[in-house]
């Protein structure tokens, strides 16, 4: 299976997304359909630090969330199968283990576990440094690949 890098503008192509709500700086390594290792670098000036715990400059929480299902659409975005289609969440389990600071790089590591008739599911994980601070179970749906319910006469 292929595997290639992205840069800002190739995942701004994809996900639609752009800053400051964009969550993943660039991708290191994408299999498409498989997994995708994003990175996000973050800097005391980042606009979520300055109204979010000003005495602690703390990430919030669902833009951790949001980093990693920005980091999993883009292994489910390069599929051929899926261009210029959508996917929603539909479900969401998530634990976070530390605090996120300012100055750290986010190594979000996505791996697609299922995607069958436009129901996706995927394991997320965050590390900083080498330490696990999240992970999140999600599905997602993507209403373009499901099959249409048979219709009675």
């Amino acid at each position: 299976m292929k595997e290639y890098g992205l840069d800002t503008n190739q995942i701004i192509d994809l996900i639609e997304t752009t800053p400051p709500f964009l969550m993943v700086d660039y991708a290191v390594k994408v299999i498409p359909g498989k997994s995708c290792h994003g990175v996000k670098d973050l800097a005391k000036e980042d606009w979520f630090f300055d109204c979010h715990l000003k005495k602690e400059m703390t990430m919030p929480g669902v833009l951790l969330i949001e980093s990693m299902l920005q980091t999993l659409i883009l292994a489910i975005y390069t599929m051929d199968s899926h261009k210029g289609k959508l996917a929603y969440v539909s479900d969401i389990s998530t634990k976070l283990f530390a605090k996120v600071s300012p100055n750290s790089q986010l190594n979000i590591y996505a791996d697609l576990v299922s995607y069958r008739r436009g129901i996706s599911k995927g394991i997320v994980k965050i590390k900083v440094d080498k330490s696990k601070v999240c992970q999140g179970e999600f599905v997602l749906i993507s209403p373009h690949d499901m099959p249409l319910p048979k219709q009675k006469n």
